[in-house]
């Protein structure tokens, strides 16, 4: 078993033993931290998920962004499992359907355009542990490192932000790290947002 392995198996229970009124609680102790900070000022754009095997949600956040008239977007699985994702607009109206692995996502038409990457302001990432260093363990499928692998060689644009979002007890000393990774710039717990050492 590796070690992410078992930082996996290790986070994911402790996660799922939380209680709906705790996770409630964590969730808009989150958004009222987000709404706060300078990057959420400056962002229009902004992709975000659904919570899943108790991930902390970004539902109290999402739903202020709609009242603040921010974009919202949410990721949608690409027919083909090496494809990366896409994002598409989530509003009060979408339609949700569960995709290949039981996540809502919004029901989309195969030739709707989805947002690009670099025209997004921030993107909120779901993970299972991370570290002050930005690093991140996610669900193990890559499909976020895929997607974001283009910007490891930006060199002409700051955006998007990439901000990991998990539990304060999701955090560990270090992560090994592998070539693909994509690092965060922001960590947000229910318990603070760390700017990342590097």
């Amino acid at each position: 078993m590796t070690r992410n392995t078992k930082i996996r198996q290790q986070i994911r229970a402790k996660r799922q033993s939380l209680s709906l009124r705790q996770q409630q609680i964590a969730a808009e102790q989150l958004a009222m931290q987000l709404v706060k900070h300078p990057t959420f000022r400056h962002s229009q754009n902004i992709a975000c998920y659904l919570a899943t095997q108790g991930e902390l949600s970004l539902m109290p956040f999402i739903q202020a962004c709609w009242q603040y008239n921010k974009n919202v977007y949410l990721p949608v699985l690409q027919p083909r499992n090496h494809h990366p994702l896409w994002f598409v607009p989530f509003t009060p109206t979408t339609t949700l359907i569960p995709n290949r692995y039981g996540i809502l996502e919004p029901k989309h038409q195969k030739n709707q355009r989805s947002k690009k990457i670099i025209t997004l302001d921030s993107i909120f990432l779901p993970l299972v542990a991370f570290d002050l260093s930005g690093n991140r363990v996610g669900m193990g499928a890559g499909y976020y490192d895929r997607t974001l692998n283009m910007l490891k060689t930006r060199r002409y644009w700051l955006k998007p932000h990439l901000i990991g979002v998990g539990y304060s007890f999701q955090q560990v000393t270090s992560i090994k790290t592998n070539v693909w990774d994509v690092p965060m710039h922001f960590i947000s717990t229910d318990k603070a947002i760390h700017s990342v050492k590097r």
